[in-house]
């Protein structure tokens, strides 16, 4: 299995165009975001003390979890063109089950995630810090990299789900941009967890990535916030911007967020498994 994951990682890092998109497509909401929303959401928040670097901060959150979503849903491209190109029929007649061919894709798509993610963080941390001023806690960065793979995991194993779904290139590629698009609203990226419904507020709690978002929304903005908000309206930032979500009334830390990506982690490879073994029986 090690070596379907090197020749996947291979297959993906050769096409240099192809990484160079996938990172410009995890940054093109990042561009968006400095060219047309920046100035008039810090408008909106100016009642809020340093607006602008608790936005800053909390837009990387959002959009460095995006590119998670998004690459390892682009990474899992190889697997759609092995099966129409009857690659995997051939990669079947070795030792390793569904499974196990299954994983190996996974595996190469959480890495790339994973990568993707940390190059997204350093240009926008480096624009940031250069326009803005703002500061990055050093104590934010190795806890944050742990929410960096484990969302990556949990994105991975949710777009490996869909990909065994899709029979098509073409069909892929239209998935593709639907993806792109609806990752921020499942999130609560494109706009704040407060302003959304209940239902909606349910519908993002569903997704892994969710608590990835939340997680890193905490470990950047909890000096911050402490700093210059007092205890009631740092509560309402809170639970504004979905830094930290309730169940059943019960806020969860950063280490019930782990816990919970942990958990629906090994939920969904076990659904994954299933999918393999409904796929080997259809072939």
């Amino acid at each position: 299995m090690a070596t379907l994951i090197r020749r996947n990682l291979k297959i993906y890092f050769t096409n240099k165009t192809g990484v160079l998109m996938s990172c410009l497509g995890a940054l093109i909401s990042f561009f968006i975001y400095i060219g047309f929303l920046q100035q008039n959401l810090t408008v909106s928040w100016q009642t809020l003390p340093n607006a602008k670097k608790i936005l800053d901060l909390w837009m990387i959150s959002g959009i460095v979890t995006i590119a998670g979503i998004t690459t390892s849903f682009q990474a899992l491209g190889q697997l759609v063109k092995d099966r129409e190109s009857r690659t995997w029929d051939d990669l079947s007649l070795t030792d390793l089950t569904p499974f196990q061919l299954n994983c190996s894709y996974l595996v190469a798509a959480i890495f790339i995630s994973s990568l993707m993610q940390v190059i997204t963080f350093c240009v926008m941390a480096i624009y940031f810090i250069l326009v803005d001023n703002i500061n990055i806690p050093n104590t934010a960065l190795l806890p944050g990299f742990v929410f960096v793979v484990l969302g990556g995991t949990g994105a991975s194993i949710i777009n490996l789900i869909i990909v065994d779904l899709i029979h098509s290139s073409t069909t892929f590629s239209r998935l593709s941009s639907i993806i792109g698009a609806a990752s921020g609203f499942i999130i609560a990226t494109y706009m704040p967890y407060g302003t959304l419904s209940k239902s909606a507020e349910f519908v993002v709690k569903l997704f892994p990535s969710s608590y990835q978002a939340a997680s890193l929304r905490s470990l950047l903005l909890n000096k911050l916030s402490d700093k210059y908000l007092l205890p009631g309206r740092r509560q309402q930032m809170i639970e504004y911007l979905g830094i930290h979500f309730k169940i059943h009334g019960y806020q969860l830390n950063n280490y019930n967020n782990a816990t919970v990506l942990l958990g629906m982690s090994i939920v969904l490879v076990l659904i994954t498994a299933i999918l393999a073994n409904q796929y080997q029986r259809k072939s």
